[in-house]
């Protein structure tokens, strides 16, 4: 089983002073709604941070599973009871609160935080169906009426998140910024109630499981609607108190299962200005981000950045990705962007695929989105004084390409394949390290049919196809699909070739 660390600020708060029970709330009608809101967006920080990234991010070669148990959860040694949390974060913890915060904000006529619910929702179910296929939608949350819902086919589930996002885009329009309705204290974490920066989320969503069903055309026109800069990122807020608000990969890494996890794989070492092998070229260098996502230790292995001033009396400026008050990514611009470039580029449309791409580039050159002591000296920071890390490394870049880079023996085609094939190739590279310790990146190595050969485990016919149905489950709802959902089978979405 897998360790979870759920607790934030906040968490608490939602039953303080009604209930002596923190997870099941006695009477919920002492509950403002907007405190509803706040653990909802809790909890789905728990289920887009949590345990899935983790194991999945050792499944893609991000990390590398050292100690007890995650050799072997490394090596996809898993059974059903490993997804129980996961599958009651999805279910119990969001759809079933989210649905209380739905039915509260109609009678209440608050549009604004009703657009809001069905944007977390959307995010939830699609997350579900993501991950394992078949999932329960329609009968969902309705216990006892509903003892054993049943479990809804996989693209009728995006067809339902995607009707969700439309009616949270038509709420949220109904909203204007100056004439909001009231949230108490940070019910709202994530944007404060701002319509506009939901509504883009929103669009991004629907670009982003358009692109998972393999409607191009349609991830463009969301897209194009989607998070207009880094500015309106969807990020999940941490802080300096363990238990409480920790960035959950360093809870995880530092203080909860310290040497089980290491990020001894792919990602690392491509990035690794070091390596010769690396995807650093003439217009590519990745020192900066690299030294923000990883610890080199110099003697072949890698560890996450989960540098922290508090803890390791570094400067604030060089706080990691994994630091404990870093920030968490759930919907970003990067993302956006690297929708559009792959929706065009599988449309043929290869000058707009580079648009896109050289966009996002623009903006990592920028520094955007990193910690700004790496944009100075991006090796400074490392726990051994007389490490060769110390030496001084200019910052990375990411000039412009044109379209001539990606032609039979261009810097981005040594190997001489076709050139929009190369493009695709860089453009899913890209977000293969843009998306580092994201479920995204997990989606991507299936949907794609592995296009990057990220490396199989020995003895296995490929990577993971799904997770697993929860063991809770299996022994709780008799509509459990029982066959075609082993863990290296195709959901029907990823089912055809890329």
């Amino acid at each position: 089983m897998f360790t979870s660390a759920l607790l934030f600020t906040g968490c608490t708060d939602l039953t303080d002073g009604f209930s002596t029970d923190p997870v099941n709330i006695t009477d919920p009608s002492v509950i403002t709604t907007d405190k509803f809101l706040s653990g909802v967006e809790t909890s789905l920080i728990g289920v887009y941070e949590a345990d899935m990234n983790r194991l999945t991010g050792m499944w893609t070669g991000h990390f590398s599973g050292e100690d007890r148990q995650y050799i072997g959860l490394s090596q996809y040694g898993v059974s059903g009871r490993d997804f129980n949390a996961e599958w009651g974060g999805v279910y119990s913890l969001v759809l079933q609160n989210v649905n209380i915060v739905k039915r509260r904000c109609k009678v209440e006529k608050n549009t604004l935080m009703l657009g809001i619910a069905q944007t977390i929702q959307a995010m939830a179910l699609g997350l579900a169906a993501d991950l394992w296929g078949d999932v329960p939608s329609t009968e969902a949350n309705q216990y006892p009426t509903i003892a054993s819902p049943k479990f809804d086919d996989q693209l009728a589930v995006y067809a339902r998140v995607q009707q969700l996002l439309d009616s949270a885009i038509a709420n949220l329009a109904l909203e204007v910024p100056d004439k909001l309705v009231t949230f108490t204290g940070d019910a709202d974490f994530y944007f404060g109630g701002d319509p506009v920066k939901w509504t883009e989320t929103a669009n991004t969503l629907k670009a982003r499981y358009f692109l998972h069903t393999r409607d191009y055309a349609s991830a463009v026109t969301f897209a194009q609607a989607g998070i207009s800069t880094g500015d309106n990122n969807m990020m999940a807020p941490h802080g300096t108190s363990y238990l409480q608000n920790f960035n959950l990969y360093y809870s995880f890494t530092n203080y909860d299962r310290p040497g089980y996890m290491a990020a001894n794989g792919v990602a690392a070492p491509l990035m690794d200005p070091f390596n010769p092998d690396s995807r650093n070229n003439a217009k590519t260098n990745e020192a900066t981000r690299f030294n923000y996502l990883y610890l080199n230790n110099y003697d072949g292995t890698y560890d996450l950045n989960y540098l922290f001033s508090v803890d390791y009396e570094t400067p604030e400026d060089y706080d990691g990705f994994f630091g404990a008050a870093t920030s968490f990514p759930l919907v970003t611009f990067e993302e956006n962007q690297l929708i559009l470039a792959e929706s065009y580029i599988k449309q043929n449309d290869a000058d707009n695929a580079l648009t896109a791409l050289n966009d996002l580039r623009a903006y990592l050159n920028s520094g955007d989105g990193f910690s700004p002591g790496y944009l100075v000296n991006p090796t400074a920071m490392v726990e051994d004084e007389d490490d060769l890390a110390n030496t001084h490394m200019d910052p990375g870049f990411y000039l412009p390409y044109d379209l001539t880079d990606f032609d039979a023996g261009g810097i981005e085609n040594a190997d001489n394949i076709d050139r929009d094939k190369a493009l695709l190739r860089e453009i899913l590279e890209e977000r293969y390290v843009s998306l580092t310790g994201q479920l995204e990146t997990f989606n991507d190595i299936r949907r794609t049919n592995n296009f990057l050969g990220i490396p199989v485990k020995s003895g296995s016919p490929n990577i993971p196809s799904r997770l697993l149905y929860p063991q809770s489950e299996l022994n709780a709802n008799t509509n459990v699909p029982k066959t075609g959902v082993g863990l290296f089978e195709p959901t029907k979405v990823n089912s055809t070739p890329y």
